[in-house]
């Protein structure tokens, strides 16, 4: 007995069932994409604050570097101005300061040296070799005197106890070092504040050898011997 050939009705009655189905498989995929989707988009904005605050970290470093660079000597007023001035430069410090309840130089450390080279053989005239020297440090995050400073290559991260291989000479240079404590705007309870260290190298612009005013040294810097 041939079989029944379904009527208009049960052909519409078919076609709703079907589409019932495809839109309860489409919410459950949906249901089950989208915590990654959100973690995903999460994960981009949170990058690119990281990116920002590394570059504009960066662009803080060399501004400040540039300040005490025009000068033919420091004074404390100098490094006082030189150190809050990254407030400014660095508005992440205030507002992560601010969100935590903290005051803005506990969020980046400032450390502002000057350093002079010598030849490692007197009286060197070409392909000279030089030793690095701290001649003084200041600010919240300062170079420790008499730590040999070594050469690196200019991509390693940031040190108190090294400098790029580029700026030994027979001169001196000016070292602006910045570490910030980034505070992740997303699950900072699981991964934590994360450090981020730039520094800046500049030749001083008047003078061969930038000089702090305090030869004894005081309470914001410390001079070395």
């Amino acid at each position: 007995m041939p079989a029944a050939e379904p009527t208009p009705a049960r052909n519409a009655s078919m076609r709703k069932n079907l589409l019932r189905e495809n839109q309860g498989f489409a919410a459950v995929e949906f249901g089950l994409a989208l915590p990654l989707l959100v973690l995903m988009l999460l994960g981009f904005v949170e990058l690119d604050r990281y990116a920002w605050a590394t570059r504009q970290l960066e662009v803080t470093a060399n501004a400040i570097a540039q300040m005490l660079s025009q000068s033919q000597k420091v004074e404390p007023v100098d490094m006082k101005y030189a150190q809050d001035s990254a407030m400014v430069l660095f508005p992440r410090a205030l507002q992560d300061g601010a969100r935590l309840g903290k005051s803005w130089d506990n969020m980046i450390k400032v450390g502002m040296s000057s350093v002079g080279f010598a030849p490692t053989m007197p009286g060197c005239i070409a392909n000279c070799t030089y030793q690095a020297k701290l001649s003084w440090s200041g600010g919240s995050d300062r170079r420790p005197c008499g730590a040999a400073l070594t050469a690196v290559p200019d991509n390693t991260p940031p040190s108190k106890t090294t400098l790029p291989t580029d700026v030994f000479g027979p001169n001196s240079v000016i070292v602006v070092d910045l570490t910030f404590a980034y505070q992740p705007l997303f699950a900072a309870e699981i991964f934590g504040p994360l450090t981020i260290k730039r520094s800046s190298y500049l030749q001083p612009r008047y003078v061969d050898k930038l000089p702090y005013s305090i030869a004894g040294g005081d309470s914001f810097v410390t001079t070395c011997a």
